[in-house]
């Protein structure tokens, strides 16, 4: 929760820098020359994505763009390396994103930027990135990812029809479980709505955000219970039903938690405990 705080909204003034990066590659036992290559690796992705906006709305975000990256093999043909990995994508709170397809060319010393033509490198850091910065536009205002949803999906069709098509088939379905549960993207915006309301000491206003917010997540769990980024977010969230509870000094909404996270009945029933003493 306290995540939302380091959202800053300055109003008129266009910021270009949205991502701070925080990038780490590891792999088997590297040898001293593969270890060079995942620091090369590193500072290559940290350089575009602090050179690169991954949006252009209004709002200076400041936000982690995670990327852990495990390579499984580097070959070399001349100059080029070409490196398979698995990685982890995350906002570093309720945002993470799994690829295990990953395989791109890597030239030591060579910059990258954005162009048309694909790139497996620059485009994947693209692609995950505009969909975690289009998560955080859609909770700060009604689908508010869409633009950047279509970008993501622009990055899609100039992958699987290039002669790196691995992965895409299964980000695609990815893509459509994230961006087609709009109860839950509406529930992102309606969660942090509650959350202002209540910093801005109008906590009626907040209590019906909250509980508009957590009833559209228990939809979404009713048409798909299995949906791992609705699993994730509630993973996530369930412990802020202390505050909830604290602010309010009211109970009647941890119902709702119970139902969207029936395994930390404990930690519900230790939140009852501890308000009625």
């Amino acid at each position: 929760m306290k995540r939302l705080l380091t959202l800053l909204f300055l109003g008129s003034v266009l910021f270009a820098q949205t991502f701070y990066p925080e990038v780490s590659v590891e792999g088997t036992n590297p040898d001293a020359y593969q270890q060079r290559i995942h620091q090369e690796l590193i500072n290559t992705i940290e350089q575009y994505i602090s050179s690169n906006s991954f949006s252009d709305e209004v709002y200076d975000l400041q936000i982690p763009y995670k990327i852990h990256i495990y390579v499984t093999n580097i070959s070399q043909t001349g100059s080029k390396l070409g490196i398979s990995a698995n990685a982890f994508f995350s906002n570093g709170y309720d945002q993470r994103y799994i690829d295990n397809s990953w395989s791109f060319e890597f030239t030591e010393g060579e910059a990258l930027f954005r162009e048309m033509i694909y790139n497996p490198l620059r485009d994947i850091i693209d692609y995950y990135g505009y969909l975690i910065m289009a998560t955080e536009l859609d909770g700060i205002e009604d689908m508010g990812g869409n633009s950047l949803y279509d970008l993501a999906n622009e990055t899609y069709a100039r992958g699987i029809s290039s002669q790196w098509p691995k992965g895409w088939e299964q980000r695609k379905k990815d893509f459509d479980l994230l961006t087609g549960d709009f109860k839950l993207r509406k529930a992102r915006n309606l969660y942090n709505e509650a959350l202002w309301a209540i910093d801005e000491g109008d906590g009626t206003e907040g209590w019906y955000y909250l509980e508009d917010a957590l009833n559209l997540l228990l939809e979404s769990k009713e048409l798909d219970e299995q949906n791992k980024f609705l699993k994730f977010f509630i993973d996530m969230h369930y412990k802020d039903s202390e505050y909830f509870v604290n602010v309010y000094q009211d109970t009647a909404l941890l119902p709702l938690f119970r139902e969207l996270s029936p395994e930390n009945n404990d930690f519900f029933d230790s939140i009852e405990e501890d308000f009625t003493e």
